[in-house]
């Protein structure tokens, strides 16, 4: 563990708004009509927290919707023709590090075919030595077709692998799916 000496709170700063950096960018690209104009474009969020999505998503929807108080302030939308929350379902992943049982809980609301599964190794935040553990935590007595999705379903998505090819690997070293059974 670092000794940050006189700077004892930087890190609880730093663990308090790191998720803002991560999803500033997402914030622009909406806004912005990236997704919009690339519809088949994929953004991955990772090494971040999940349970942002469901209030960032119903704020920028509520700022999208018209309302007395959003028409005041001129034509921000016309360029999108979807809400943002609707971009987000479409184009973007989340790469949960260390997913906690509260996000895991929170998977509908988040959006589970967005969410994915890490253990942030090698950072001393993640989940080694007791990954293990903690995946049978976080997942036990959720469904198996979303742990499934969560655990590589929509990674294999994402990024075009061939599922096929990888279920001998998945067979030798992945958790066994009774693992989870509640």
């Amino acid at each position: 563990m670092e000794d940050y000496g006189e700077h004892l709170g930087m890190m609880g700063i730093y663990i308090t708004e790191v998720v803002w950096w991560a999803v500033r960018p997402l914030t622009f690209m909406i806004w912005g009509g990236v997704f919009e104009r690339h519809p088949k474009l994929r953004l991955a969020i990772t090494e971040s927290t999940t349970v942002w999505v469901p209030e960032m998503l119903a704020l920028m929807d509520f700022r999208f919707d018209v309302t007395h108080y959003s028409a005041k302030l001129g034509d921000y939308r016309s360029h999108l023709k979807m809400r943002p929350s609707a971009y987000f379902r479409r184009q973007v992943f989340l790469g949960a590090s260390c997913m906690p049982r509260r996000e895991v809980d929170m998977r509908h609301e988040i959006g589970l075919a967005s969410l994915m599964w890490g253990t942030d190794f090698p950072h001393p935040e993640g989940t080694w030595p007791t990954t293990h553990e903690q995946m049978l935590d976080a997942f036990r007595g959720v469904p198996e077709p979303e742990v499934a999705a969560m655990l590589g379903g929509n990674a294999a998505r994402l990024y075009g692998f061939d599922v096929d090819a990888l279920a001998p690997l998945v067979a030798r070293i992945g958790p066994p799916k009774a693992a989870f059974a509640a």
